[in-house]
């Protein structure tokens, strides 16, 4: 016991030490309880957006009015490419893939900085809640695509409906 009295004696440091200590189980604690509360991502039923898609008008329909058809993308979790990563989504594997693509989106390769993707999930994924499944890879078996240009619907796609 005398050895430890002197060992605190010695160490200055050890208040400091133990209080940081506590801040940090209590910030890993409160970080456990936050992440409970945290809402589940939502994603869209297919049968629920059918309508909605077939409702899309390519070249016409406007970007702002993807909203007002159910397809809000921030509520949706939407995920947007722009540039070259519209390039990089659309790629076919070889020149006789590229030249059955749709006119829309090979002049997107022209001029990659005019046009803009959104990707919205179809079916639920993985995460459930909590900090493990936060960070699960989510299943995506599908998808809706919206190519817009200038502003408007370019072209069009689900898959895996």
């Amino acid at each position: 016991m005398n050895h430890l009295l002197r060992w605190r004696d010695e160490n200055h440091m050890l208040p400091l030490l133990l209080i940081s200590s506590v801040v940090m189980l209590l910030a890993i604690a409160a970080g456990a309880l936050w992440s409970r509360g945290v809402p589940v991502t939502q994603f869209i039923a297919p049968h629920s957006l059918r309508s909605a898609y077939d409702r899309v008008q390519v070249g016409r329909t406007l970007q702002g009015q993807l909203a007002g058809l159910g397809f809000d993308s921030e509520r949706l979790q939407a995920r947007s490419v722009s540039g070259l990563g519209v390039q990089e989504y659309f790629m076919p594997r070889t020149s006789r893939e590229f030249d059955l693509l749709d006119p829309a989106v090979r002049s997107c390769f022209d001029t990659p900085d005019r046009c803009r993707v959104l990707i919205f999930p179809l079916a639920a994924s993985v995460q459930t809640g909590g900090m493990m499944s936060a960070n699960a890879a989510p299943a995506e078996p599908g998808r809706i695509v919206f190519l817009l240009r200038k502003g408007r619907v370019a072209f069009k796609e689900m898959h895996g409906v």
